[in-house]
């Protein structure tokens, strides 16, 4: 039986690794709801790592453009150190993906790695792109869709067909995107990707 003392450093090694498994934890999950099958095997530990130091980023950011900054270097990391399931190199929408999708679940949904923190970068969040965000964006305004989206960054180099697609999406056009989102949800941009909760069944039976 352990003595009171090794109960008492257990629990507090335990206290000072939470966070770490709260980030381990909430990056599976969006590991998996992001992209999990379409990397490449063994991919899951990079993407865990790569979250952690995310997060240990988090504290010191204290501006929108600081965010969107460190967000373009974490996005180019991801770039750099994964690998689609055929070997490919992700494109710029591919690799915001899992990155997204766990701080909406880390800082918005749990409001880690502190509230202060959290509510501090809510509003500089970037919306999760897929293609049940974008034809639910494109669905609601397809004039602004065509002029902020289309015409300037798809309309010479996508096929109609694949406008959905994250590997079309490179910078400027991720960019576009996210301006347009926190115009439509500035104090919230994550906000917009409920519709993936609500659309994601009905996309899948069609």
């Amino acid at each position: 039986m352990k003595s009171p003392l090794a109960q008492t450093d257990w629990l507090a090694g335990l206290a000072q690794n939470e966070d770490l498994s709260i980030v381990r934890g909430l990056g599976s999950l969006a590991f998996v709801r992001a992209q999990g099958r379409t990397l490449e095997e063994r991919s899951q530990e990079k993407v865990l790592n790569l979250l952690w130091d995310i997060r240990s980023e988090l504290d010191s950011i204290s501006s929108r453009q600081t965010f969107d900054s460190r967000h373009h270097v974490w996005v180019d990391h991801t770039q750099q150190i994964l690998r689609t399931n055929r070997q490919a190199q992700l494109a710029y929408g591919q690799g915001q993906k899992t990155i997204n999708v766990f701080l909406k679940f880390y800082v918005d949904w749990a409001s880690r790695p502190t509230a202060e923190t959290a509510a501090r970068l809510r509003p500089w969040l970037h919306c999760p792109l897929d293609k049940v965000v974008m034809e639910a964006l494109r669905s609601h305004d397809v004039d602004m869709w065509r002029k902020r989206i289309w015409e300037p960054h798809y309309r010479d180099r996508v096929k109609h067909q694949q406008r959905a697609s994250m590997s079309m999406i490179n910078e400027s056009a991720y960019r576009a995107w996210q301006e347009w989102i926190r115009e439509l949800s500035p104090e919230k941009p994550v906000l917009i990707d409920t519709v993936w909760s609500l659309l994601r069944p009905m996309a899948e039976t069609e």
